[in-house]
């Protein structure tokens, strides 16, 4: 196989690692009460495994970058990947809550391994002056998950049971998992690095300032995406049908988006591209406040929060990959860790906001999270 190819493919193979771990996080908040029906606890209470495993990978991402940093690259992600089949499918046939929990955490201990590893390998894998390219086919994985993993789950889950639909994933997942080893087989070794040097890269601002970006873009897309049925009851009318076919316009205009967005980085730069997608971002979040009367409006603005929603994160991941090259998969962990703490706190935010102001304080808070997300695009010095 020419380089060219063997490029894209690996790519392509760790864009589907991401679709499989991606489409396990979102398709739950779609089935929880099926699942507390199943385990005899409150939707609530199954939400709490969800935010656990979302802070786990937070908290282990940057731990497992630095133990396991001298081991080959595609045994890390291998491994990662088999234990969050292993948990997954254990979380799919299990009868009693604290079982479910408990192999949701094993999941988040397999994503913290896989996930940094895989988005820190993207611009190692492009050839030269497509590094932006190569982040979004990765990213294009995440992407995905929203606009395709997540329903399609979602639906399967309707037609059979929320165990068929997390156990198919489990199944993805351990196929992906054995062959992993052999497609990404030869990617250079990551020289180990001491745990200092390792939180040494938080002494530069702009990775820090990165940092709060990606919790604060995160937390933005879940005001809305997790509490899109109240967001947009008044066009829906509860209609879950009308709903999934608004978010399949977000999801695959969050494709086109991330793909875009990686041609429009390696053409303006990535700075430039978090910016413009940023601002325009911030916008439709405040179009929803007068478009959530008119199902046409609101089908529109939800096609621009989602292209530029997309599009700022790949420029966010390039800006990152690009500032100490040689420390790039510690920094892409740290990057994990705001996500998915973004992930973790957005449900209680949300709960607090529709608590007070009521549905339209979501694009609110949202556009108050953008924004400031926006301001960590500011020019600052790098420290030594």
């Amino acid at each position: 196989m020419d380089p060219l190819n063997l490029s894209r493919f690996r790519l392509g193979t760790l864009a589907f690692a991401l679709f499989v771990v991606g489409t396990n996080a979102f398709v739950l908040a779609g089935v929880l009460p099926a699942i507390g029906d199943s385990l005899d606890v409150t939707p609530a209470v199954v939400g709490y495994a969800i935010s656990a495993y979302a802070i786990l990978v937070a908290v282990l991402a940057p731990v497992l970058s630095t133990v396991l940093a001298h081991v080959a690259p595609e045994r890390v992600m291998a491994a990662g990947m088999l234990t969050f089949a292993i948990g997954t499918g254990v979380s799919a046939v299990a009868t009693t809550y604290t079982v479910f929990f408990l192999a949701r955490a094993v999941a988040g201990i397999g994503a913290a391994a896989l996930v940094p590893l895989a988005t820190a390998l993207a611009p190692r894998l492009a050839m030269p002056g497509r590094q932006g390219r190569a982040m979004a086919i990765v990213a294009l994985g995440f992407t995905l998950a929203v606009a395709l993993g997540s329903p399609l789950g979602t639906g399967l889950a309707e037609i059979a049971s929320w165990r068929v639909a997390i156990g198919g994933l489990a199944v993805l997942g351990a196929v992906l998992g054995l062959g992993m080893a052999r497609l990404l087989v030869g990617m250079p070794t990551n020289a180990r690095v001491p745990l200092s040097a390792r939180i040494g890269v938080l002494a530069d601002p702009r990775v820090v300032m990165g940092i709060i970006a990606i919790m604060m873009m995160i937390l933005s897309f879940n005001l809305i995406y997790v509490f899109s049925s109240e967001v947009t009851a008044g066009v829906t009318g509860d209609d879950g049908g009308i709903l999934a076919l608004l978010l399949l316009v977000f999801g695959l205009s969050g494709a086109v988006g991330n793909q875009l967005g990686g041609w429009i980085v390696d053409t303006w730069g990535n700075m430039q591209t978090m910016r413009f997608a940023l601002v325009i971002e911030i916008s439709a979040f405040l179009l929803m406040l007068v478009s959530l009367d008119s199902l046409v409006a609101t089908a529109f603005v939800f096609a621009v929060w989602g292209a530029s929603g997309f599009a700022s994160v790949v420029a966010l991941q390039d800006r990152l990959a690009s500032l100490h090259p040689d420390r790039t998969a510690i920094i892409l962990s740290w990057y994990s860790t705001g996500m998915y703490v973004g992930i973790s706190i957005a449900p209680v935010i949300g709960a607090m906001v529709l608590a007070g102001p009521g549905h339209l304080g979501l694009p609110i808070a949202a556009a108050l999270a953008a924004a400031v997300a926006l301001a960590m695009t500011v020019p600052v010095r790098a420290r030594t």
